[in-house]
């Protein structure tokens, strides 16, 4: 059981290196989305919507904002046993 617990965990760790890869870009988008509106630039969403779509997560059309903010939940790419359901 412990070689199945280390490989768990091996790839566990790798998902968690690409979630953190995948935040940083999204938490730069958003930045430099501020950063866009800030100083007047014509389409400061674009930051935003290119992070988003390189990823498939741009919203479907007429989705209202309520909606999306009800339905944010913890990712699907992190491991059992990060999110406590390992028994």
């Amino acid at each position: 059981m412990s070689a199945l617990l280390t490989r768990t965990t091996a790839l566990g760790y790798d998902d968690l290196v690409l979630l953190v890869a995948e935040h940083a870009e999204l938490l730069a988008a958003a930045r430099a989305t501020i950063a866009a509106a800030a100083l007047g630039e014509g389409d400061p969403l674009i930051h935003l919507r290119h992070a988003l779509a390189a990823h498939g997560q741009l919203p479907p059309a007429g989705a209202r904002p309520v909606v999306l903010l009800a339905r944010c939940s913890a990712p699907t790419v992190l491991p059992r046993c990060l999110i406590g359901e390992v028994s």
